[in-house]
């Protein structure tokens, strides 16, 4: 009787989670994102999602003044659309550039993720190598900002792909 009874809660409790969905009372997505080598933080609703930067080949250092191309898929999960403004990593590099000088981020749809990188950090000032992690802030227009260890990786297997920052000619 007692298994039968376990049984049938079980059944009822799996029923219930399937007609819930993926999404909250607001519409929100509650899905959870897959696993990935990137960092990953949250900061008002705006999800930071599998952030990396493409360094040296595994061995090899890059000398002082190199700048290294940053890849992240962003989601708004807010109620109204936001803007990336800045990313920096200092004081390991001097500057930065975000892709189209900001980029939007409208409500609920994945921004970045693919191979083209949505910053450059530029000069370097020291010896780089791939295999560390570097604070990372990421400045946004409303969310705020935040700062997360992002890794550094080789440019091999996956990654072997994936493309430069555009030169100021393309």
């Amino acid at each position: 009787m007692r298994s039968t009874i376990r049984a049938l809660c079980v059944a009822v409790l799996l029923l219930a989670a399937c007609a819930c969905g993926n999404e909250d009372d607001f519409g929100v997505s509650t899905e959870e994102f897959a696993p990935n080598t990137g960092a990953n933080e949250i900061i008002n609703d705006m999800y930071v999602r599998n952030a990396f930067i493409i360094g040296s080949p595994e061995g090899e250092s890059l000398p002082p003044g190199s700048s290294l191309p940053l890849y992240v898929t962003l989601v708004n999960q807010r109620t109204e659309p936001d803007r990336l403004v800045s990313v920096s990593a200092s004081p390991t590099f001097k500057g930065f550039q975000v892709r189209g000088g900001g980029l939007e981020l409208p409500v609920r749809q994945p921004v970045g993720g693919d191979v083209n990188p949505q910053a450059l950090l530029t000069g370097s000032t020291g010896d780089l190598r791939s295999g560390i992690y570097l604070p990372v802030s990421f400045q946004f227009q409303d969310a705020g900002t935040v700062q997360m260890q992002v890794p550094v990786l080789p440019p091999s297997q996956w990654r072997a792909t994936y493309s430069p920052w555009p030169s100021p000619t393309s």
